[in-house]
């Protein structure tokens, strides 16, 4: 498996925090759906480490194609939903496709903010954080409306089914906190992730096993 990873970082570190991002979207968007009742939690909480998870794997693999790899590995992720008891087509298709829209954005933002060759001046991160937003969301929206396949439940259930509430008070949240992450990067002068190792198989594969292993052990639960 080393020969594989070999000459891909960006396929090694794409992969290992697309699992974790995988991880977390199981376990904390499973406690989000299910306990918080809080409108926009899962804008606050899961988009934001979606983010976070992107700018590692850009910034280990010092290549913005990492961030699409990343998203991709979480959404294949998801579909581990559709080998469990009676899986829901839209619970397990529509957070999937969130998820590579997200990704997509990304790497588009993230050319516009320089990552990761530097750090972004301030007016770059706002004019990218809100476009990243809303892009994302709109892109979503056409989305449902070509398939006629109504909301996502793991992004609308929370809070307003409305175009408004999903575009506005769900993005400006998650947009707040992303900001949040990138004042971090400014203020550093690089990405705290930059300086970690990139992943070598064997925490690959660790990641991928504890990521898939989470998934099935939610969806058993509910």
């Amino acid at each position: 498996m080393k020969r594989f990873f070999d000459g891909r970082p960006a396929l090694a570190a794409g992969i290992f925090w697309g699992a974790i991002w995988g991880m977390y979207e199981a376990t904390a968007g499973y406690l989000v759906h299910g306990f918080v009742r809080i409108p926009g939690a899962s804008s606050m909480l899961l988009v934001p480490f979606g983010v976070f998870c992107m700018i590692g794997a850009v910034n280990v693999a010092r290549d913005r194609r990492a961030a699409m790899i990343a998203a991709a590995t979480a959404a294949g992720l998801k579909l581990i939903d559709f080998a469990l008891p009676h899986p829901t087509l839209l619970h397990v298709v529509n957070p999937a496709v969130a998820i590579l829209l997200e990704g997509g954005v990304f790497v588009v933002a993230a050319r516009w903010l320089l990552l990761p060759e530097r750090r972004p001046t301030p007016s770059r991160a706002v004019v990218a954080v809100l476009s990243f937003s809303a892009m994302w969301r709109l892109g979503f929206l056409a989305y449902s409306q070509i398939l006629a396949v109504g909301w996502s439940t793991g992004m609308l259930r929370d809070g307003l089914h409305t175009v408004p509430g999903f575009l506005l008070r769900d993005g400006l949240l998650s947009a707040a906190a992303v900001m949040l992450m990138v004042v971090v990067i400014h203020r550093r002068g690089r990405s705290p992730l930059s300086d970690d190792p990139l992943p070598g198989p064997a925490g690959i594969s660790t990641a991928v096993v504890v990521a898939a292993s989470a998934r099935v052990i939610v969806g058993l639960l509910g």
